[in-house]
């Protein structure tokens, strides 16, 4: 059964005394911002377990639609301006130094995701290198109103410390729920307009959060 705006109004007392508080919120970073050159890579959207920096893929072999990772890079531009980061290298220019990589291990053994991102890292020459990896992206059935199945999103942000070789890792990973079945979420759900939102706009909120984690 599809569920409905009307299951969104009998909610709405409930939200009303938690409104004040998600309204006024100012961003703060909850770290300090890395210093030194950063370099933001394209996202990338792995299929399988070997490409990932950590963790694991709940299905293999499974990609998102077409389009899915430009419209993701576009988001990521945005997000940063929006968060005033600035002086950074370019996916473009991160891009050449993935293919650099790839070459200079042609004919090797596969290497594993962390040495070919450190590797990508110290190519560039950044001091840290920031990495989005997309591994879930289901896109809602149903519209604002109601939905037959709520969008789903799953993103790791990935900050290369090159110099160290350590790594952060800041995961977001997100299936809608209605204010009802999690009433944890109602800064989010009041954000929203009390509507299912799509995979994109999931993305969104998720950059805008993840990144702050990171200090960016």
């Amino acid at each position: 059964m599809k569920r409905s705006a009307v299951f969104f109004a009998l909610a709405l007392s409930s939200l009303a005394l938690l409104l004040a508080a998600g309204c006024a919120t100012n961003r703060t970073a909850a770290v300090p911002r890395p210093e030194g050159k950063l370099a933001v890579a394209g996202f990338t959207n792995p299929t399988f377990n070997w490409e990932l920096l950590a963790g694991y893929l709940d299905e293999e072999g499974k990609s998102a639609p077409a389009g899915t990772v430009e419209t993701l890079d576009m988001i990521l531009a945005d997000t940063l301006q929006k968060h005033q980061v600035f002086d950074y290298i370019t996916p473009d220019a991160v891009r050449q130094c993935e293919d650099v990589v790839v070459f200079e291990d042609s004919g090797k053994p596969r290497v594993s995701a962390w040495k070919y991102w450190l590797g990508v890292g110290k190519c560039i020459q950044a001091d840290y290198l920031l990495v989005p990896q997309l591994t879930t992206w289901r896109e809602r059935v149903g519209s604002d109103a109601g939905v037959d199945t709520p969008a789903s999103v799953a993103i790791d942000f990935y900050l290369i410390d090159v110099k160290n070789e350590r790594m952060i890792r800041s995961r977001y990973e997100e299936t809608q729920q209605s204010l009802l079945e999690n009433l944890y979420n109602a800064k989010k759900f009041a954000a929203r307009g009390g509507k299912w939102v799509t995979a994109t706009r999931l993305a969104q909120d998720g950059m805008d959060e993840k990144l702050t984690e990171l200090g960016l």
